[in-house]
Order: C-alpha cells, then sequence, then structure tokens
C-alpha cells in the first residue's frame, strides 16, 4: 500500500456509505487499487461511496459523469476495514478474525495453533492450555524431542506415553481426560496421573502419586491409611492387612504377646460348643499357617528386593510348647478344657465356674450424673467378688480413661482389676460383647447393646441372648448397688443349662 493507511483513513473521514439493491446498466471503470480510488473520489469531489452486492460481484463504487468507478470488496464491509487489513497483511476472513482478538500476535498464535474456532481457543486460553506445553517442559514434565513433547503418565495402572506437537493437542487431551483445567492437569502429571477420575479419586482417598494408588487398589485396599499401614507392617493385601488388624487386636486385648497365639485363640473361640480338636491337628494348623506367612513374606521380600522381618510372630516351636501353653494358659482356660490325657482340646461354654468372669462396663458406669466415689467403685468389686467372681476385667473408652487417668479411682481400679481401655465407645462394646460370645462373663452395665448389635454382623449373639449376660444397677446414697442374687442366679441358670444339654447329649 503506498500512502500511509492513516492518511487514507483521513480521507474517509467524510465519507458516507450507501447500500443499494441494484445498478444501472452503466459503463464501469475498475480502478487499479484503494489509493487510486480513493484519490478520484476526492478530486471529483464526492462524498458517497455505494455498496453493492450481489451472486457475481460484491463492489465499492461511485458515480461520475454516468461512469461507475469501482473496486472489488474482497468481502471487507467498509474502506476502514480494507485498509486497516492490508497494513497488517491479512484478507477479509483473517481481518475479521483479528478483531476478536485486537491483538495481532495473539491472532497470530490462534491461526498457528490448530484450533478448529475462536471460541475453541479462546476457552483453551481461558482455562490455561495455551502455550502449555512450554510450561510442562520448564516444569520437567514433559521432554521436547525434536519437534515433539513426550508425557509419561499411568492410565489404570498402565505406563502410557503420549506426544503433543501443539498446544491443541494438549488441550483436546486434558479435555477427553475429563480434567477441569490446565492447573488441574499440571497437578496431576506430576504425580503421573493421565485421567482426571484417578487422580480426583486418589486426592479424596489420600494417595502421593499414581503408582502408590494403582498398587494400593490392585490388592484390594481402598485408603492410603490402610495402604501405608500394610506397608510399614509388610502385609501384601487388603486381605491379610484385615487378618493383621484382627490379630493385633485379639492380642491387644487379651495381651498375647505373639500373633501366633491370637490365630490359636481365633481357631479355638470359632469351634462349636463341645467340639474338640487333638493336639496334634492344633499343632499343624499352627505350622500351615507359619508355613503360608514365610512364604507370603519371602514373596513379598523379594519383589520388592527387601529383607524386612515377618509381621507374624510365633510362639510355639515344638508340639510339647502348644501343650504346656494349652495346659497353662488363663485366656484358654476361658475357652474350655484341655484333657491332657487324651492330648485333645474341648471347647467349653461357659467355663468352668472357677473361671468366670464379670465384665464392669466402666463407660455407663462411671458416665452419669452422679458423682461417682473412689469408695462406692471399691465396694462395687468388694460385692461381686464376696459373690464368688474372682476375675473382673474393667473396660473403657479412652474418653472415660483420661477423665479418671490422674485419679485414686484409676490407681485402685488397676490393682483390683484387669482394665482395659479401647479408642472407642463401639470398640470397648465390642470387646464386651465378645467376652459374653466366648467366655460367657456377665457384664455390670446400663447400656442398650441393642442398637450396637443391628449395626454390626461380626458375631452370631442375638440380643434376647445377650439379656442374659447384663446386670443393671442403681446409684443410691452415692453407692452402686446391683442384685447380687440375680449375679448368681444369671450364672446358675447358664451352668444349669449347660449341664442339661451335656445329659441330653449323652442320653442322645
Amino acid at each position: 500500500m503506498c500512502k500511509d493507511a492513516n492518511i487514507l483513513k483521513i480521507m474517509l473521514g467524510l465519507v458516507k456509505y450507501v447500500d443499494v439493491d441494484e445498478i444501472e446498466d452503466l459503463p464501469k471503470v475498475k480502478v487499479k487499487n484503494i489509493e487510486e480510488f480513493l484519490e478520484a473520489h476526492k478530486v471529483l469531489g464526492k462524498h458517497v461511496i455505494c455498496r453493492y452486492r450481489d451472486n457475481n460481484e460484491s463492489i465499492f463504487f461511485f458515480v461520475d459523469n454516468g461512469v461507475i468507478f469501482y473496486i472489488p470488496s474482497e468481502g471487507f464491509k467498509t474502506l476502514e476495514d480494507m485498509i486497516d487489513a492490508k497494513s497488517l497483511g491479512l484478507n477479509a476472513k483473517e481481518y475479521y478474525e483479528y478483531l476478536h482478538f485486537g491483538d495481532i500476535e495473539e491472532y497470530k498464535k490462534y491461526k498457528n495453533s490448530g484450533f478448529e474456532s475462536i471460541e475453541e481457543y479462546k476457552k483453551a486460553k481461558e482455562l490455561g492450555f495455551i502455550g502449555g506445553l512450554k510450561k510442562l517442559e520448564e516444569e520437567g514434565i514433559a521432554k521436547k524431542i525434536d519437534d515433539k513433547y513426550i508425557i509419561e503418565y499411568l492410565y489404570y495402572g498402565i505406563l502410557e506415553e503420549h506426544a503433543f506437537s501443539r498446544d491443541v493437542d494438549l488441550y483436546k487431551f486434558a479435555m477427553s481426560k475429563g480434567f477441569k483445567n490446565f492447573e488441574e492437569l499440571t497437578n496431576a502429571l506430576k504425580f503421573f496421573f493421565g485421567d482426571a477420575n484417578e487422580y480426583r479419586d486418589a486426592l479424596k482417598r489420600g494417595f502421593k502419586d499414581a503408582y502408590e494408588y494403582n498398587d494400593a487398589l490392585s490388592r484390594g485396599f481402598k485408603t492410603a491409611e490402610e495402604y501405608r499401614i500394610a506397608r510399614a507392617v509388610g502385609v501384601s493385601s487388603k486381605k491379610e492387612l484385615e487378618e493383621y488388624l484382627k490379630l493385633k487386636e485379639i492380642c491387644e486385648n487379651f495381651r498375647l504377646e505373639t500373633f501366633e497365639e491370637g490365630y490359636l485363640l481365633n481357631v479355638l473361640t470359632n469351634l462349636n460348643i463341645d467340639e474338640e480338636i487333638t493336639l496334634n491337628k492344633l499343632y499343624n494348623i499352627l505350622k500351615e499357617k507359619e508355613r503360608l506367612m514365610k512364604i507370603k513374606k519371602d514373596m513379598l521380600n523379594k519383589l520388592s528386593n527387601s529383607t524386612s522381618p515377618p509381621w507374624y510372630s510365633t510362639k510355639f516351636t515344638t508340639i510339647d510348647d502348644l501343650e504346656h501353653y494349652l495346659e497353662n494358659s488363663e485366656i484358654i482356660s476361658y475357652l474350655g478344657e484341655y484333657m491332657k490325657e487324651k492330648k485333645v482340646f474341648k471347647r467349653v461354654y461357659p467355663p468352668k465356674p472357677s473361671r468366670r468372669i464379670v465384665v464392669i462396663d466402666a463407660i455407663s458406669v462411671l458416665n452419669n450424673p452422679h458423682n461417682i466415689s473412689e469408695q462406692a467403685i471399691s465396694n462395687l468389686i468388694k460385692k461381686i467378688k464376696n459373690a464368688g467372681f474372682k476375675n473382673i476385667i474393667v473396660v473403657m473408652d479412652t474418653a472415660t480413661y483420661y477423665k479418671i487417668k490422674e485419679k485414686e479411682i484409676c490407681k485402685m481400679l488397676l490393682k483390683e482389676c484387669e482394665m482395659k481401655v479401647l479408642n472407642s465407645k463401639n470398640d470397648a462394646y465390642r470387646l464386651i460383647i465378645e467376652y459374653i460370645k466366648n467366655f460367657g462373663a456377665l457384664v455390670i452395665s446400663n447400656a442398650s447393646f441393642k442398637d450396637y448389635i443391628m449395626e454390626t454382623s461380626d458375631h452370631n449373639l442375638s440380643y434376647k441372648n445377650m439379656k442374659n449376660h447384663i446386670i443393671p444397677f442403681i446409684i443410691e446414697n452415692g453407692e452402686i448397688n446391683l442384685d447380687i442374687e440375680l449375679l448368681r442366679k444369671l450364672y446358675t441358670e447358664v451352668v444349669t443349662k449347660r449341664i442339661e444339654k451335656i445329659k441330653s447329649d449323652v442320653v442322645a
């Protein structure tokens, strides 16, 4: 363009456009260019430029002495637009696209970006994807090889590699994988996630990266906490972790030294009432368990290239060790009787009178509107012992424990009873139910276990049967009173039913 664009626009400053629907059949002269067209328009003293469009042509023109002077419009709406476009080196289509940006450099980026529309480009820019590949390279997430950007990520546990040429490729990838914006994609890729749903699910569950997340899910773990506990302990699956936690709970509740003892207790409690098991069979069960656990641990050590010790600790080296344990362990005696002559253990419920247990539900007893004194608790324990019950266990949750921790009442309970402190009320009541179910314990409590039993399904004890083991109490004049005769009567009834069953089995 020969003349400065601004000068040409000044020349158009007073021009008025008129749109016409038809042109008379007059001689037509096509002017060489816009500069010549505007110069002629000025010299001839014209103030109007007409615009005409039909299926065959689209022109700007004016008429002088019966002659049409024109230039093709080339798709422009005004001569000002044409002048601006020519100065920028754009055609009409490009010029009107450029107006959406107002910045020629931004428009050039769009033209070279590969986006199918301005709307798509603007959305990608709003979400942060323009210049995204370069940013990912600077973050060390993408590697540039020749003219490609290479990104690696895990998708459902499989390592995938994706090559991107332009930001549009990255944008479409992110949208197809469900990411909300470039920031979320970047954060996900930092931890090798290539799918938004996986990334969000991993965040919700607490996993640190895609490798940990996929490894955990493949092993059946649902949360990062489960997975990390398992890794710390050295277990390889959710099923094994559940077994570990179950045996750990048994060991903690009954103060057992090894997991093998916990497993033994679990085996014995699962025997049917009056069922017998020989010493040899019991020993073989324990040793088979030990063998399987060693195989699992050796395999895990090999896969992880480590030499960590097994979590499944053992106690019984020989069958004589097991026999000695069955004869002398107090907790085993609560479950039944070991008959040395026959080399057989028999599950008995309830246990012998000399082994009967009374559990004091400290949550119920100590958390009430009355101020319970140390003397009141001491008197309650004396009443229970005087009634012939020597094995007294006090069960409470941590909240109750911290209320009495620094008080004399706590020292007295530790001296006179076996005290068990559980993390929560539910855990405490779960343990109380285990004492009833497995050891025929009687429980001093005003709590309703009905709701708890209905919420859980890990035991077969009905509420009706359970009520037979609950002894309610009342507080009068600062004393904890309960029906001691009812305590004796309930236990007598349980023992009587047991004897009657034995007799009926003998007759049968």
